[in-house]
């Protein structure tokens, strides 16, 4: 909490620096005074009421224009740190030196669990406060944390659900599925895939699991919508089943009101049949990810039931703790680490019997920032 709370002093100063004068940092009205006026730049959008926009979307589109936007982006990024996890936890913590976190079931559209009370889905891993965050979670003494986490299960989902030989090579041969979308999409061979091609590649594949189209490649990317388009283009070319799948799943659920999981779960979409063509086109992107999306939540959630039975049936303490988008967290004793890793491996990779095998990555670590 000291050192978050510094690291905001810090960054507060250097924004007052950047703007020559002290200013509240978290006031809208004396934040668009600065940017808007004083430093000139031009807003990339305007809120319903006609101000111009200052939330996260438009000051990544704004961040090399000035010093002062990434200066700002990343006080937020610190300050949200600070108010919603480093001054919020330590109250919740109960009697016995746990937080004990509500998840929801049902709170998602896709079947996704969620977490309140707090909130644990959401303290990130790649920034140093993140990983300060985590490391403040440890397990009993005498234990470890175990991480295990499914790797890219939307994109063998929709290898799956597509039938892709493309997507279902790529996952056989066990090689990296963005190295091989950069290798259609741009035309070389996959030895020649620079990091900027797999980065393209990486948000394809996974903003194509969530509907996204040449719009949202455009903004993501930060390049022409006709570039954009022709990128995806370029990948339907190489992936020709998944268009023919996304397009399926939308006359179906235009015919049927709903999709299915491959589990059998159904999703209305009423959006479908809107008079409204905006959200006729939302209930399209709705229908083309809710497969995807919802097929991942039931292998998750069946993986998850069956550990927790695996382990009380083989007379493990070992026992989960916490479930994170695709990662299970488990408390093992160290006596049970590699029982515990062995179990946990053969559970959740048979927890679904798909066309590409289901791969998790396990680690172990004395609190949750280590264990990966």
């Amino acid at each position: 909490r000291v050192e978050l709370t510094a690291s905001c002093a810090k960054h507060e100063a250097a924004l007052h620096e950047f703007a020559g004068e002290t200013f509240n940092v978290n006031s809208t009205t004396q934040l668009r005074r600065v940017l808007f006026e004083k430093l000139g730049l031009t807003p990339v959008k305007k809120t319903s009421t006609g101000q111009p926009s200052t939330d996260a979307d438009s000051l990544s589109k704004l961040a090399g224009e000035h010093p002062f936007v990434a200066e700002l982006m990343r006080y937020r990024e610190v300050e949200k740190l600070r108010s919603t996890y480093a001054e919020a936890l330590p109250p919740l913590v109960a009697a016995d030196g746990r937080i004990h976190a509500t998840l929801n079931q049902l709170s998602t559209s896709t079947g996704r669990i969620s977490s309140e009370t707090p909130n644990l889905q959401n303290i990130p891993i790649r920034t140093e406060e993140g990983r300060a965050l985590r490391k403040a979670f440890i397990p009993a003494e005498g234990c470890v944390l175990l991480s295990s986490d499914y790797s890219q299960i939307e994109l063998r989902i929709l290898a799956h659900l597509a039938n892709d030989p493309g997507l279902v090579d790529a996952f056989e041969r066990g090689t990296d599925i963005h190295t091989v979308t950069a290798s259609k999409v741009f035309g070389v061979a996959e030895a020649d895939v620079d990091s900027h091609q797999r980065r393209f590649a990486k948000v394809i594949n996974y903003g194509l699991a969530y509907g996204m189209e040449a719009y949202g490649l455009a903004q993501r990317m930060d390049i022409p919508n006709d570039q954009a388009r022709d990128i995806l283009d370029a990948f339907f070319a190489g992936f020709p089943r998944v268009r023919e799948f996304m397009d399926q799943t939308v006359v179906e659920a235009r015919r049927l009101g709903y999709t299915s999981t491959i589990m059998g779960r159904r999703r209305r979409i009423p959006e479908l049949a809107s008079d409204n063509f905006r959200i006729r086109q939302m209930g399209e992107r709705m229908a083309q990810n809710a497969p995807v999306q919802g097929s991942a939540a039931d292998v998750f959630k069946v993986a998850t039931v069956r550990l927790a039975h695996a382990l009380k049936e083989e007379g493990l303490r070992s026992r989960i703790v916490l479930t994170v988008h695709d990662e299970l967290v488990l408390e093992v004793p160290e006596s049970e680490m590699d029982a515990c890793e062995a179990l946990t491996r053969s559970v959740m990779e048979g927890a679904a019997h798909l066309l590409v095998p289901l791969v998790v990555d396990i680690g172990f670590g004395p609190n949750w920032a280590e264990a990966k």
